[in-house]
């Protein structure tokens, strides 16, 4: 993945990348934290919430059945009712009204203190039921038989264990809440007998809704671990059940304990004494969809800053990698040969890149005043083998040969042969001469005529030519074979792809401009294309180390001779277009004072 992200990558595009890849792993760090944190933070606040509700109501709770409790054990202080439940009825007693007496004061006690108790039953040691009482007529149909729930466990309780339970009463059709403790001796702990007490369901679970909030729900189990009364069965598998420790828990309603079930908290709290659980349920929707909200949000806050650091990084690379991407634009062109390419520098700072870019430049410099140098030296010794083989052979012998073969030729009338040798044999005379190599405007058109009189005995009607040429400016200084190898090419170029019959002219022409003179080539050849005219510019500007092969000859050749002898304001320009012609400008600078000039002799050698 990495190599795949880095490996022939720009530079711009690694930037980027090593800027995303080192933001993504802190990111995706503080993203988890926050979104835990954030959670967590949810979840912590429903668990005080939910304390603080379940230590109000499990205390509220634990007092209600701790009154019923301390209720039934009020019996401790009536011994007349002790007694009954130990021995039984003795209706010949004498005591036997102090006896109901006794029963009447401690069943009113109870209903003073729980007005929902709408039953009492006294069983004796023998489980024999010793004396009841009801808060209403129909109650009196209540009777303890093998129809109830826990029938026998409910009357054989170990010591200090009641049992709770509920059920349908199948002669009332009414739902009753069974409390059922044991009464032992403290000391001894032998059984006195059982009091049961009856509270309709409705009431109770009236007394527990009103200090409950919904959605909470309230799961009551007894010492077995069965419920005997719960909101709705929504949860059932969720509550745990109830298992009584091994030693009685001493009451502590604070002391609750919560699970985590998916969004659900769980809290279980011992009371009265342990024979009840008490399971408060809290269901949370919309702690989900917080959760939710909070995952969105990490999502949304890690893409934006993912996409913020990645835009910013793309701006921060701009400024990076464009000098880098300009030096490399740069160094594709020195490739191509063209050192005068120059970058440019920023004055106000200095970094590596800058550094990098004043370091090009110096080198380009360098480099272009080197091969500057080289092409000198090379034109100077291009120069010095022309004179050289100038000096080889007898310009002389070669002219007197000529005038000889011309004179044979008018001893046999032949005139145009004469005409080609004399024209000839000035051309030679004027490439051999071995004087300087400067010569004027007049002495160049003079080399140009018997050039292109040779070339019209060539092309007879379909060469014409044209001059024009001020008189004042024949004198004007101008290096040697300037003006004949442009006539050349454009004879070579426009002869090679011109239509049969169709005749080539060419004028040229010699005008002052200011400080310079301007000699004009124009022919009505075939044109340059735009991409040629183009390069061939551009050659102009770019000087070689091979401009030269043979003779001086071709249009660069002249443009960088013209070009080292008088400077670059100086030089040749050419216009084209396609089937109109071409016009070749050579501009240099204006001289009257004349070049060397050579006597045309006709002696012989």
């Amino acid at each position: 993945m990495i190599r795949w992200l880095f490996i022939n990558r720009s530079i711009r595009t690694k930037i980027v990348w090593s800027s995303v890849l080192i933001s993504l792993i802190p990111m995706l760090v503080l993203s988890m934290i926050f979104y835990k944190s954030s959670t967590q933070s949810l979840e912590n606040s429903m668990f005080r919430s939910s304390d603080q509700n379940a230590e109000y109501l499990s205390g509220y709770l634990d007092q209600y059945f701790s009154n019923i409790s301390s209720s039934a054990l009020q019996i401790y202080g009536f011994e007349r009712i002790l007694n009954l439940m130990e021995h039984g009825a003795n209706y010949n007693d004498a005591d036997i009204i102090l006896l109901r007496e006794s029963i009447k004061n401690y069943n009113l006690l109870i209903q003073n203190k729980n007005k929902d108790i709408i039953k009492i039953m006294i069983f004796g040691k023998e489980n024999k039921l010793e004396d009841s009482w009801s808060r209403a007529a129909s109650y009196e149909s209540v009777k303890i038989d093998q129809s109830i729930p826990h029938y026998k466990e409910m009357l054989d309780l170990p010591f200090q264990q009641a049992l709770m339970f509920t059920y349908k009463d199948a002669t009332l059709q009414q739902d009753f809440f069974v409390y059922s403790i044991p009464i032992y001796d403290p000391f001894y702990r032998t059984k006195f007998g059982t009091l049961i007490f009856y509270i309709q369901s409705k009431e109770l679970g009236k007394m527990i809704e009103a200090n409950n909030h919904s959605p909470n729900v309230i799961v009551l189990q007894n010492a077995s671990g069965e419920p005997f009364y719960q909101t709705n069965g929504q949860y059932a598998e969720i509550v745990p059940k109830y298992e009584k420790p091994e030693f009685n828990s001493q009451n502590n309603p604070k002391d609750i304990q919560f699970m985590k079930k998916k969004d659900l908290l769980v809290g279980t709290s011992h009371l009265n004494y342990g024979n009840i659980a008490l399971s408060i349920i809290y269901p949370n929707p919309e702690l989900e969809q917080n959760r939710r909200n909070i995952l969105l949000t990490t999502v949304v806050a890690f893409i934006f800053v993912m996409l913020s650091i990645s835009l910013l990084s793309i701006l921060a690379q701009h400024f990076i990698t464009r000098p880098i991407k300009l030096l490399g634009k740069a160094m594709k062109a020195v490739r191509k040969g063209n050192f005068h390419v120059s970058l440019q520098q920023n004055t106000n700072y200095r970094d590596d890149i800058s550094e990098l870019t004043s370091n090009f430049n110096f080198m380009t410099d360098k480099i272009r005043e080197l091969i500057e140098s080289k092409y000198e030296m090379q034109l100077r010794n291009k120069e010095a083998q022309i004179l050289a083989l100038q000096m080889q052979i007898n310009p002389h012998f070669l002219y007197n040969t000529l005038q000889t073969i011309g004179g044979k030729a008018v001893l046999i009338d032949e005139y145009e042969i004469h005409e080609m040798c004399r024209a000839l044999g000035d051309m030679f005379r004027y490439s051999f001469y071995e004087g300087n190599v400067a010569s004027t405007i007049g002495q160049e058109l003079a080399h140009v005529n018997n050039y292109l009189y040779i070339q019209q005995l060539r092309f007879e009607e379909t060469l014409q030519i044209e001059f024009d040429v001020a008189a004042d400016l024949m004198d004007c200084a101008i290096i040697r074979f300037v003006m004949q190898p442009i006539i050349e090419n454009v004879i070579v170029h426009a002869f090679s792809k011109r239509e049969e019959e169709q005749s080539l002219r060419i004028g040229l022409s010699v005008r002052r401009e200011a400080d310079s003179v301007v000699l004009t080539v124009q022919d009505n050849g075939p044109g340059i294309d735009t991409e040629k005219l183009l390069a061939l510019r551009s050659s102009f500007e770019n000087k070689s180390s091979d401009v030269f092969y043979g003779v001086s000859i071709g249009l660069k050749n002249v443009h960088e001779r013209i070009r080292l002898v008088y400077g670059a304001p100086f030089g040749l320009d050419i216009e084209s277009e396609m089937g109109i012609g071409t016009t070749i400008r050579i501009r240099i600078p204006y001289n009257h004072n004349g070049g060397d000039s050579f006597v045309q002799s006709n002696g012989r050698g």
